[in-house]
């Protein structure tokens, strides 16, 4: 009997919601085995499917005694999984960001319209008991409709945050090596930093994209844009955009993740006017064990019925 190995366990996923991907596994005729969260790979000899969360880490060392065939994580990102490995084993690489899409790309609107509106200008003013309605010419809020907004990244969440980004009147341009969809400017990274109101980041972390928005990067965005952060930790280098924040050579910063979580200067950050902080916390909302199970019942489906599996990583960038 083929068998899939699920590898540790997230918070939010309740006993309810790993016995639907149970169900699905039997349904598939499928023996479903489990292992906890461990710094050690299990034992995967004779295991056809391995499920992960982002809490493990799938290397090279892990993948020695793997003979099977697909390694899906429960996760929008695959930076805990050596795809060049895999790929190097005929090992398929998938994951699942349909589950967090939704919630992301609401983080992502909220950042953009909240940075550009002056929200957390205003917030600041309130709490000091200050009524700031005479700063508003000042503060010079704008507006999503007829921003140009930059998307870098056009995936499965970057695509509907370009979607939605259009229903309210942005004109969006998008940085993506795969291309970008219908009513969005294709752009050079560079051009886009250059022209944007906004820029929302929802690429991978691979090689290429380490480190992506550089402090050179920041500095050459436009004076007092907004950058939000619902990505990876790693793609922005936090101390450049925190001190363009500080400097007034940009109007605010949204960070969700961090190169280091938690990460040790929170409260310093957190504490200056124009930056918004979230604990990598842009993708969970009520039901998300439920929406994950659902992916992992669709990959093993496909996977078993010979499909071409949703979501693959098709290289290791």
């Amino acid at each position: 009997m083929r068998t899939a190995l699920r590898w540790g366990r997230s918070a939010y996923e309740t006993d309810d919601d790993l016995a639907l991907e149970e169900a699905a596994a039997r349904r598939l005729g499928l023996r479903w085995r489990t292992h906890p969260e461990s710094p050690e790979p299990p034992d995967l000899a004779g295991v056809d499917i391995l499920v992960v969360t982002s809490r493990v880490r799938v290397d090279a060392r892990a993948l020695e005694g793997f003979s099977g065939s697909l390694v899906l994580t429960t996760t929008s990102g695959w930076d805990h999984i050596d795809v060049a490995a895999a790929v190097a084993k005929g090992v398929v690489v998938a994951r699942s960001p349909r589950a967090r899409r939704d919630a992301v790309v609401e983080q992502a609107i909220y950042g953009l319209s909240s940075l550009l509106r002056r929200q957390p200008a205003l917030d600041e003013a309130a709490r000091d008991g200050r009524w700031a309605r005479a700063d508003l010419p000042l503060l010079d809020p704008m507006t999503l409709r007829d921003a140009e907004i930059l998307v870098v990244g056009l995936g499965v969440i970057g695509r509907r945050t370009a979607e939605v980004l259009q229903a309210m009147g942005a004109r969006v341009l998008g940085v993506d090596p795969a291309g970008v969809p219908e009513g969005v400017e294709a752009v050079s990274l560079e051009g886009g930093l250059r022209r944007a109101a906004g820029v929302t980041l929802h690429c991978a972390l691979v090689p290429t994209t380490r480190g992506l928005m550089s402090a050179e990067r920041i500095a050459s965005m436009r004076r007092e844009a907004v950058l939000v952060n619902t990505a990876r930790g790693r793609l922005v280098d936090v101390d450049a955009a925190v001190d363009a924040v500080s400097a007034g050579r940009l109007r605010g910063l949204m960070l969700d993740v961090f190169p280091e979580e938690p990460w040790p200067r929170l409260q310093e950050i957190a504490g200056i006017p124009g930056v918004m902080v979230t604990p990598h916390s842009a993708g969970f909302t009520r039901g998300l064990g439920r929406r994950v199970a659902e992916e992992v019942d669709r990959a093993l489906t496909a996977w078993a019925t010979g499909q071409p599996i949703p979501h693959r990583v098709t290289a290791p960038g």
